[in-house]
């Protein structure tokens, strides 16, 4: 069975999410490059040719930003399957989003704790326009049971909380993934794993977040090579 796809209502939803995603991102890009729009496609299509491990550096070097504060960019399908079989195969319960925007990855999340019948996925975001495209989105495919959304300052917010938890992703600004990080050191535990998205698209500004996690005695790490690239670390 494919889990997304058996849910017709969260699947139709998603489909719409990755596709505006991908429009924003498009067309923020597009704003970003000062050539033509041949050069562009041209581009474009380099991009698409490219191992993940190079994309990032490649936009950085032609002047192309990847994360912006007034965009919803969401993670791919391939990526929010991947966190949905994550999910099952831990029999997780409490999960933590660090950065949850419209909600894509904790409709991901959610939907594996609803096909397991228990957990929360605690979402944080500081944009209300983001938090309520979240409730939203989160309401119209009957997954609210399973989201705690917090609002706030994702610093504050982790200091409120009480662990462990099973699974964190985390996926706010890239040049604070080491302070959100030993931010919630204390509510990990034995077994517990950590998700970071955009190691190869934000390769130098998670660096010190990279090189701490390989200093760690107890945590076991590695890249994985979705488009964006994704850390993926085990509490020994």
């Amino acid at each position: 069975m494919h889990v997304i796809t058996g849910n017709a209502l969260l699947s139709e939803r998603l489909s719409h999410l990755h596709a505006s995603s991908e429009a924003q991102t498009y067309a923020e890009a597009r704003r970003q490059f000062a050539g033509s729009e041949a050069e562009f496609t041209a581009l474009a299509q380099r991009y698409a040719e490219l191992s993940p491990e190079s994309k990032g550096k490649f936009l950085q070097s032609h002047g192309i930003a990847v994360q912006d504060a007034a965009l919803s960019l969401a993670i791919s399908p391939e990526m929010g399957e991947f966190l949905c079989n994550m999910v099952l195969s831990k029999a997780a319960k409490s999960i933590l989003e660090l950065g949850s925007s419209n909600g894509v990855s904790t409709l991901y999340f959610a939907e594996a704790l609803r096909l397991r019948g228990a957990g929360k996925v605690v979402a944080t975001e500081l944009d209300e326009s983001k938090c309520a495209a979240l409730r939203q989105n989160i309401a119209a495919v009957g997954l609210s049971d399973f989201v705690d959304l917090r609002r706030g300052d994702v610093f504050a917010t982790v200091k409120q909380l009480d662990g462990p938890f099973d699974i964190v992703f985390i996926d706010i600004w890239a040049d604070g993934y080491l302070d959100i990080f030993q931010a919630i050191e204390g509510l990990l535990a034995p077994g517990s794993v950590v998700l970071a998205d955009n190691m190869f698209t934000s390769a130098e500004a998670v660096r010190p977040f990279k090189e701490y996690l390989n200093a760690k005695p107890n945590i076991c790490n590695t890249t994985l090579p979705f488009e964006s690239g994704v850390e993926f670390a085990v509490v020994l």
